[in-house]
């Protein structure tokens, strides 16, 4: 087992020396606790930061709740969950959620307005984007986007406790977004995509940048996962 050990974190070494992973400067040991299972859509938060009054919004969906419905249960808060992907909403239509999950089909971007939104490539898949680069020679639909800033306003929302975003390569753009609006969510959750798509592909340094721009503002990472495209992170 020690040597299976040692050979996962030899090969993660040599991926990142290569640049098709990310290693956090620092991961800090606050005391996270998962929820949602141990797979697909699971998540850490800090729990002790949380309670039924917490303001928590959900970005990007996909086909599992888990999560969401964890907070639910453990906090009794309520979740503001968004996703404009077609199958998305078809999906949460056929799959009642609890009464506390409330649902936008909205996409989160750096702008106002609509965008192009390419869909999955096969028929069991989810995840679609609305990075330009990416949408070129594919099917797409218009779908309804916002900043950060303007979903917060008309929610009536003066803070979030925990954001959680998982859109496809469009974190980049909304990160820097946030940042210059200067909204910074207690717990921060991100998926990165470094290195996912062929079109439009992000280099794991575009990843290094966004999280050395959080860590500046007071950002202490608490959890990565071993590609380093899972990141969360917390306000010091």
């Amino acid at each position: 087992m020690k040597t299976f050990g040692l050979r996962k974190r030899l090969e993660h070494s040599i991926r990142v020396r290569l640049g098709r992973a990310y290693r956090p400067p620092k991961i800090h040991n606050l005391g996270a606790t998962m929820f949602g299972g141990e797979g697909y859509g699971a998540w850490p938060c800090l729990a002790q930061r949380l309670n039924r009054h917490s303001v928590v919004y959900s970005v990007g969906i996909g086909f599992d709740t888990g999560f969401d419905r964890a907070l639910i249960e453990r906090f009794g808060l309520v979740v503001h969950g968004f996703d404009p992907t077609p199958r998305v909403v078809e999906w949460l239509q056929q799959c009642p959620q609890p009464a506390a999950f409330k649902f936008y089909p909205l996409g989160l971007a750096w702008m106002e307005g609509e965008l192009s939104f390419a869909a999955p490539t096969h028929e069991g898949a989810v995840s679609g984007t609305v990075v330009p680069e990416a949408v070129v020679d594919r099917e797409t639909v218009m779908v309804p986007v916002s900043r950060l800033s303007t979903i917060m306003s008309k929610l009536g929302h003066d803070r979030l406790d925990v954001l959680k975003i998982d859109i496809e390569g469009a974190e980049y753009a909304v990160i820097d977004d946030m940042l210059q609006s200067n909204i910074l969510p207690d717990q921060l959750l991100v998926e990165f995509h470094h290195g996912k798509r062929r079109k439009g592909k992000f280099p794991v340094s575009a990843t290094r940048q966004r999280v050395d721009a959080l860590i500046a503002k007071g950002y202490k990472v608490f959890w990565a996962s071993s590609s380093g495209r899972e990141i969360a992170l917390a306000l010091a």
